[in-house]
């Protein structure tokens, strides 16, 4: 079963990395500005928000495998509609659509593993985006090898889907245990909600968007417009990115075993600034792809522990806590790659950045005055005595 959960978080976030990489080339064949292409980003956010969040709660009260099962079904059935559709409107509809049944299967995938290994959720949760950031590094390869075949950029959401119809089938022949809130113990939604640390850590899942995808999402198109590299390096250049997170979130699985989350988390976010903000100022092409690749080392951490740290609150109702960060995931998605494809018809993508990095270094200080507090409160003499 830990391979289905893999897997299916793999192919939705894979999913969702094709569609980066191929701005280039839908930009041109279809005709659109770069706020048009971010408005696709935003409807795939859109389709997410309803889908993983209702998904990932639907699954603490249904049977996973049936469930589970059918979004992958109408999974691919969306990817297959993306090599039909004819024109921009037509492509609105069906990234909508596929983005709508595809996300369950990456937020069900991950509430089953957060159930199957409650003790060790920063690890298993680094081991989960781990498999998450495989398939973003897959992608922008994919769409690089479709490209330099002299294929469409529609061919990889086919061969997606292939794969997707056959997730199917290891859906329906292995065993998916159903979640520990069906057998009763639920705290009502309205409670979670409520609750502090799931509000910190969805206001922070939420600006985190902004420096994981906020910043991917337009780096084959930076590398391409305004460095003036050809069409299949911009596209291979998003993996450059990858493999500084892939990197990282393999070493958080080990070090969160002897080193405190908070460490991870501050030396993350100040790697990734200082690195984001060389990446901004150096004028060398290689330079800045060493530059992405430091910044996704410090990246890398960041969203599991923070999904970690949250889930530890409701072990039992894994699907209800994923379901709302994974909500919170798809918000930011709706706003974020917009407002950096607005800024970048206005000022140029590379200017546009300078938001991410303004949000980091929020991001660092909301962490680093968090810990101070917590610190104060355990040195007073009342909390102390106890």
């Amino acid at each position: 079963m830990p391979h289905v959960s893999f897997a299916s978080n793999l192919l939705w976030v894979m999913v969702i990395g094709l569609l980066g990489p191929s701005v280039p080339v839908i930009v041109s064949s279809l005709g659109i500005s770069y706020a048009q292409a971010g408005f696709l980003f935003t409807l795939l956010s859109l389709g997410s928000l309803f889908g993983s969040s209702l998904g990932a709660i639907a699954s603490d009260y249904v049977n996973r495998k049936r469930i589970l099962a059918a979004f992958c079904g109408l999974f691919a059935v969306g990817l297959l509609s993306v090599g039909f559709a004819p024109s921009y409107i037509a492509l609105c509809v069906t990234v909508l659509v596929f983005s709508l049944f595809g996300s369950p299967i990456g937020s069900i995938g991950q509430s089953v593993m957060l159930d199957m290994y409650p003790d060790q959720r920063s690890r298993y949760l680094s081991i989960q985006t781990l498999f998450a950031a495989v398939g973003s590094f897959i992608a922008p390869l994919l769409v690089a090898a479709n490209l330099a075949g002299g294929l469409s950029w529609r061919w990889p959401f086919l061969e997606t889907a292939a794969l997707v119809l056959l997730l199917v089938v290891a859906v329906l022949l292995v065993r998916i245990p159903d979640s520990a809130a069906k057998h009763g113990g639920r705290t009502p939604l309205r409670s979670i909600i409520r609750n502090p640390t799931m509000g910190i850590a969805a206001v922070l899942i939420f600006f985190y968007v902004s420096v994981d995808l906020g910043f991917s999402y337009w780096l084959a198109e930076y590398f391409s417009a305004e460095l003036g590299v050809s069409v299949r390096l911009s596209s291979a250049a998003v993996s450059v990115f990858l493999v500084g997170m892939i990197s990282s979130r393999l070493a958080t699985s080990r070090l969160v075993k002897s080193i405190a989350t908070k460490r991870i988390l501050i030396a993350g976010l100040s790697v990734a600034s200082i690195s984001l903000l060389a990446f901004i100022l150096v004028p060398v092409v290689w330079l800045k792809a060493v530059l992405a690749c430091t910044y996704g080392l410090g990246v890398g951490p960041v969203f599991p522990l923070i999904v970690a740290k949250a889930s530890e609150e409701y072990p039992q109702q894994s699907g209800a806590v994923t379901g709302l960060l994974f909500g919170c995931v798809s918000l930011g998605g709706m706003v974020f790659p917009l407002v950096l494809g607005v800024l970048a018809s206005a000022v140029g993508i590379e200017r546009s950045y300078y938001l991410p990095l303004t949000i980091l270094v929020l991001i660092l200080a909301g962490v680093l005055i968090w810990i101070r507090k917590r610190r104060t409160q355990a040195d007073t003499p009342g909390n102390a005595a106890a």
